[in-house]
């Protein structure tokens, strides 16, 4: 027994030090940031393969090879990488449950990385994004769904904080929409409301389903809600097949996500820190003319801020259980091998290993913002322009008399 936890010892002087793979693969980052999206993607494909199935930071070369491929528009490769990454993430969250146990005695910097809660839950977001472009409006409300079934586990049995995704919920309510499946759309609508009463447009969306399913006391409540116009129910009802219009769904994801760094309270513990992000949003241009601008529905950042901080109990806990454990070892092996000398290196192993564990999902967005531009049928050419910087490669779209097209565009500082 006293073999065996020196050689653990020795091992984990071994492991100090050593940094994360994907975190030191700066050059990856570099590619995507200049909009390399593919080359970007083939970098990580390397990375993934040298981790094996068994590499601690697998799970982060999936998140980012996925969202690589999902910005190259490879939308169905980058689906298979998110569904591996959304089972590989269940299987590391399973595993640590049943080792947490024995973990005391080594740094989380050093085990295999599992996911923050959030980054669970945008797994699913992005796969509901995917099949939104790809026009499969049945996967996506699946994935939609399981977003916010995710986050209702982690409320009820995780006894997490969180609240319902209002992006995936707006995500549905359209897609639903789309289909003509208006009583959904409605009850996603209101739910979206709920989560995020300010967002512009939400009151004639909320007017125009009442309308379509003939709920006059509804349409009362919204007009009187929101204080709309004859115009207000106008522009409402452009958006309805009947109109003969068509609808462009502009998904645009801003800026770049915190960064974990160590906690200066406590440095074996992280803290996420914002990253300068000096694009608050997006005007959209449709044939050369400014048609819209994007609107926030979910903020990654404070998202990502909130859900680490809502952990620090827990988090703290374990590590002065891990104190206790390592001192508890030390003593023994110092006790049984009559060597004050054994049992400081043990020592200095143990708290040496156990550092900041400073890995996340490196390329995810700010935040999800989102614009709806009613147009004519035809093909039309769509710019996003980040207010405070350069546009965007521009895109062309095909869109029908009453169809909803999404696309998607991303800015990264």
């Amino acid at each position: 027994m006293l073999g065996r936890l020196l050689l653990f010892s020795i091992a984990l002087l071994s492991l100090v030090g050593c940094v994360s793979a994907r975190i030191s693969d700066r050059e990856s980052t570099r590619l995507f940031r200049d909009g390399h999206y593919e080359q970007a993607a083939s970098n990580l494909r390397e990375g993934l393969a040298k981790q094996g199935e068994n590499g601690r930071d697998q799970l982060l070369y999936l998140l980012d090879l996925g969202l690589s491929l999902h910005a190259a528009g490879k939308l169905d490769e980058s689906n298979k990488v998110f569904l591996e990454a959304d089972k590989i993430a269940e299987i590391k969250d399973y595993t640590s449950l049943v080792t947490e146990g024995s973990s005391f005695l080594t740094g989380d910097n050093i085990r295999d990385y599992k996911g923050e809660d959030f980054e669970k839950v945008l797994i699913n977001t992005y796969l509901a994004i995917n099949f939104a472009l790809m026009g499969d409006y049945e996967n996506a409300l699946v994935e939609a769904r399981r977003v916010n079934r995710k986050l209702y586990l982690m409320v009820t049995e995780g006894q997490r904080k969180y609240q319902q995704n209002a992006f995936a919920r707006y995500l549905s309510a359209v897609i639903y929409e789309a289909e003509r499946n208006y009583n959904d759309a409605y009850i996603d609508y209101k739910k979206t409301w709920e989560l995020e009463p300010e967002l512009p447009h939400l009151g004639k969306d909320l007017w125009r389903m009442a309308t379509l399913l003939r709920m006059r006391d509804e349409m009362e409540r919204w007009d009187a809600e929101f204080k709309l116009t004859p115009d207000d129910h106008k522009d409402a009802m452009l958006k309805a097949p009947k109109s003969g219009m068509g609808e462009i769904i502009v998904i645009y994801q801003n800026g770049i996500s915190p960064v974990k760094r160590p906690n200066p309270q406590w440095r074996v513990l992280p803290k996420f820190y914002p990253r300068p992000n000096p694009v608050l949003y997006a005007d959209v241009e449709v044939d050369g003319k400014l048609s819209g601008q994007t609107s926030r529905l979910h903020n990654i950042e404070a998202t990502a801020i909130q859900n680490l901080d809502e952990k620090y109990g827990g988090l703290i806990a374990k590590k002065i259980a891990g104190i206790v454990a390592k001192e508890v070892v030390a003593d023994q092996v110092e006790k049984h091998t009559n060597s004050p000398l054994l049992g400081f290196l043990t020592r200095v192993a143990f708290y040496s290993s156990d550092q900041a564990d400073l890995r996340s999902w490196n390329l995810l967005p700010k935040d999800l913002q989102i614009a709806r531009l009613v147009v004519p049928p035809g093909t039309h050419t769509l710019k996003v322009l980040p207010v405070g910087a350069g546009p965007l490669p521009e895109k062309t779209v095909q869109v029908e008399a009453g169809k909803k097209v999404f696309v998607s565009f991303r800015y990264m500082p």
